[in-house]
């Protein structure tokens, strides 16, 4: 197999990708740093703050959430603490075409700054999903080169590519223990924040402090600021956490036109790579899936309104939750998630279930109701599944509860047992739990305003759950 790209030619672009070799100026001029600088509020996710050699890391998240500015900011902030700007590489893989490719940059940039060879450098490759077999050239780096004492950090916006390839790499990671980090969209906490809304620094509060006193307290005590909390709560509902998308709404009150339509290329793309070769297929799918995404799926029913089979329909959600756009919760059997059984799909991000209304006006938009239960979903899902861990979007802890006599329950998370519905009303009754207290005896019931703190059963609008809850960024 013969590389794309030329050790010559890695020569000239090596320079041209790392200005700080050459300038301390070079942030104003980064096309990532520059929008960041002139953002009207600061996001600077911490993912990637503590990497270190000799580990290789792998960040993972969608396309168009950041992963780059993430990246050009862990350099910036190595530069800040004096590490020599010599030691640090960064190279953008889509110029790259095989692992061979891989292995030439990497000896390419060995032979660069000679004196600085007796210290640990720092790689930072990004969207290196693009480069098929990528883990091939990284194992003969970290078998046979000085490589392997180096720090090493990957980005790709494929769940199964890179966790496979870190999966290949097994025993050549070094010792840090959260090798695998994710970057998702803002969770609420961080909208409210950057969307400028007058609400102080809450307190974070794990999922089982809510059926506890003290987290009832907490509660209690955040509903002073119920007010601006709906009105926070029912922006990111429209706007979502895609941090180009509150710059938008920061300075228009609306997502531009433009950046809804980078977000569905980006969609469209990854249904052509699973196999998707009509527009109209990725539009329906999604219209279909938002439509229903408080109902479990009947992935026939799809199929047959796609006009195609549904192994198709399965593959084609697959590929859009291994590219972080969907996530699925299932139900449970024995403990663990249950393939036979219908299941919910989730969009990651409210913007997601905006695209076919905002690219078709026969579309009709997802209600509120809709929304809050998918954001909750995702919160729980940060909060219970972690932000690293691989099974992300196909949750093992947190499932979707239907009974026997076909009364559901929208999120029962084991092994706690807790149970929680989602019901985005101002006034609630008994009756709008109904499975939950059923089923489980009381739980958490989540509303737009009803409010009742007791023990055993709690109803707490969902503007404060998701304000309040650790969502690990």
């Amino acid at each position: 197999m013969v590389g794309r790209i030329s050790r010559g030619a890695l020569m000239q672009e090596l320079p041209q990708a790392n200005p700080w070799w050459r300038t301390p100026r070079w942030a104003k001029d980064d096309p990532h740093l520059s929008e960041v600088a002139t953002a009207p509020f600061t996001w600077a996710p911490t993912v990637l703050d503590d990497v270190a050699p000799p580990n290789l890391y792998a960040l993972r998240g969608p396309r168009r959430v950041g992963k780059s500015t993430v990246v050009k900011q862990a350099i910036a902030r190595l530069l800040q603490q004096g590490v020599d700007p010599r030691r640090v590489f960064y190279f953008a893989a889509d110029a790259l075409g095989t692992y061979r490719d891989v292995i030439n940059l990497f000896q390419t940039a060995a032979t660069l700054f000679p004196d600085t060879a007796d210290q640990p450098r720092f790689f930072f490759v990004d969207e290196i999903s693009s480069v098929p077999e990528w883990q091939r050239g990284l194992k003969w780096l970290r078998d046979n080169t000085t490589n392997r004492r180096d720090c090493i950090v990957v980005t790709g916006s494929s769940a199964r590519d890179v966790a496979a390839g870190t999966t290949f790499l097994a025993g050549r990671r070094g010792e840090d223990t959260a090798l695998d980090r994710l970057l998702l969209p803002m969770a609420f906490p961080d909208f409210a924040r950057c969307a400028g809304f007058d609400l102080p620094a809450p307190p974070r509060l794990p999922v089982d402090a809510f059926f506890r006193a003290d987290g009832r307290d907490a509660c209690h005590d955040a509903l002073v600021h119920l007010g601006p909390l709906v009105a926070a709560y029912e922006a990111y509902l429209l706007v979502g956490g895609f941090p180009r998308a509150v710059v938008d709404h920061r300075r228009s009150a609306r997502v531009s036109d433009r950046f809804a339509a980078d977000l569905w290329d980006v969609l469209r793309a990854d249904l052509v790579t699973a196999g998707s070769r009509r527009p109209e297929h990725a539009l329906r799918l999604l219209e279909r899936l938002v439509a229903g995404m408080t109902s479990l799926v009947n992935m026939s029913n799809v199929a047959e309104a796609l006009g195609v089979t549904q192994p198709t329909v399965a593959a084609w959600i697959d590929e859009l939750v291994d590219a972080y756009t969907l996530f699925i919760l299932f139900q449970a059997s024995a403990g663990a998630p249950d393939l036979r059984k219908q299941r919910k799909v989730y969009p990651i991000d409210p913007l997601v279930a905006w695209l076919p209304s905002r690219l078709s006006a026969a579309v009709a938009a997802p209600d509120l109701s809709q929304l809050s239960e998918a954001v909750l979903a995702g919160a729980l899902l940060r909060a219970v599944e972690g932000p690293a861990t691989g099974t992300f979007g196909r949750p093992h802890r947190m499932f979707v509860y239907r009974s026997p006599s076909g009364g559901e329950v929208d999120f029962h998370l084991t092994p706690a047992g807790h149970a929680l519905e989602s019901k985005y009303i101002d006034t609630a009754s008994t009756g709008d739990a109904r499975a939950l207290l059923a089923n489980f005896r009381g739980g958490l019931l989540l509303t737009r305003s009803a409010v009742e703190l007791q023990a055993g059963f709690t109803v707490l609008p969902a503007s404060v759950f998701a304000w309040l809850l650790d969502q690990p960024a």
